[in-house]
């Protein structure tokens, strides 16, 4: 299922695209190529790009695979460090989504929203984009997530957030492939790493397992939480 934002003056049938992993709407037709005077002018840059992007609705979640106000992907709100606010982007604040926005902007300009951020007008100065203390490069990059501390000699951030850097590190670990994005097999890789049964499924029994494993405390936990992550980020620190 795809979204329309609910913008003025769009076509029938708008088409998605998807542009570095941000949902992104079809051009829609405007008279005289301009946008109406309440689009162009609405609010801030970040509102004129969620009124294209999603009819401003911050909390959106259609189903189709892209989340929130501005329409993120999962990788690309996990990539930018998005979980420490919530799982998916309709579940933090409009701050947070902006926040995440900024960063993404950062990396890769305005064409991250190549249709809605021309229609708003969206450029690097107006819409804030993070400085270049960051160290994300793309969507599937680490981003510096402050206040984490690196572990002395260690390759990974022990913060709980588990982005592309953690994630690859599990593969590795594993022996699974190597790509950031954790699979299914990645999964049933790591379920007989610690002795679980490998369904691919990650439940109460593999996180109790894992928990095990690693040293982390056994805390009920029925998804990988973000004391779990932070224990075994330590542990492959260790490695």
């Amino acid at each position: 299922m795809f979204y329309a934002p609910k913008h003025s003056a769009r076509k029938p049938k708008p088409v998605r695209r998807r542009m570095a992993g941000v949902a992104i709407a079809g051009a829609a037709t405007i008279a005289g190529g301009m946008a109406t005077a309440t689009s162009a002018s609405a609010g801030t840059v970040w509102d004129r790009v969620a009124a294209c992007e999603s009819g401003g609705n911050w909390s959106i979640n259609t189903g189709n695979g892209y989340y929130g106000g501005l329409q993120f992907s999962d990788r690309t709100w996990d990539g930018f460090g998005g979980e420490r606010y919530a799982s998916s982007a309709h579940r933090a604040t409009k701050a947070e989504q902006i926040t995440i926005a900024k960063k993404v902007l950062a990396v890769q300009g305005p064409g991250a929203w190549p249709t809605c951020g021309a229609r708003a007008g969206l450029t690097k100065s107006n819409g804030g984009a993070a400085g270049a203390g960051s160290t994300a490069r793309s969507s599937r990059s680490t981003v510096r997530k402050a206040p984490a501390k690196p572990v002395t000699g260690g390759k990974l951030v022990v913060d709980g957030i588990r982005g592309p850097k953690t994630n690859r590190a599990i593969e590795r670990w594993v022996g699974g492939s190597v790509n950031a994005a954790i699979s299914t097999s990645d999964v049933k890789a790591l379920q007989r790493k610690v002795g679980s049964s490998p369904d691919g499924v990650v439940g109460p029994k593999t996180i109790r397992a894992l928990q095990t494993k690693i040293g982390a405390k056994k805390n009920g936990a029925r998804t990988l939480d973000r004391a779990t992550v932070k224990t075994l980020q330590a542990y492959l620190n260790r490695r």
